[in-house]
């Protein structure tokens, strides 16, 4: 397989999830849009091999939060004022999916990554431990407090 192709394969397969995740950490759309370009461009520079394809996914899941970490650590994002911008679902039924994306959006950070990666992504805990490089404790104590304030909040 060409380079290119493997590329191309790699973008199409993992492009929502990355999106997703970096929407969820700087939580906006032109920020999310930046991260997805430098987590590909990395990958694209790099050409990583990897020994299955679950290695691949979380490598490029934690490419993914470590992109984003520095995005939001980065003076240029401190000197800036974040717009308000919601996600607009194409049909109106998914009203009761944005009450919960919009609480989920207050939770903080770490919470809000946790959560998707739990339920979106469909990780154990000890695989997010590894990728979030925390211990399984933090991720379960994380995730118990998420359900907790999502439960009382919806």
């Amino acid at each position: 397989m060409t380079s290119q192709k493997y590329i191309e394969e790699t973008i199409e397969v993992y492009s929502n999830m990355v999106y997703r995740i970096a929407l969820t950490r700087v939580k906006t759309k032109e920020e999310a849009e930046d991260i997805y370009q430098d987590v590909f461009f990395k990958f694209s520079s790099k050409l990583p091999e990897f020994k299955t394809e679950e290695h691949k996914k979380a490598w490029i899941i934690r490419v993914t939060i470590n992109i984003s970490n520095n995005y939001l650590k980065s003076a240029w994002k401190n000197k800036n004022v974040e717009l308000n911008e919601d996600i607009i679902y194409e049909e109106k039924k998914f009203e009761e999916l944005n009450n919960v994306y919009e609480e989920v959006k207050k939770l903080p950070q770490d919470y809000q990554t946790v959560i998707y990666l739990y339920y979106y992504e469909g990780y154990k805990v000890s695989e997010i431990s590894k990728m979030m490089s925390k211990r399984e404790g933090t991720i379960k104590t994380w995730l118990s407090r998420a359900r907790d304030i999502l439960k009382e909040s919806l």
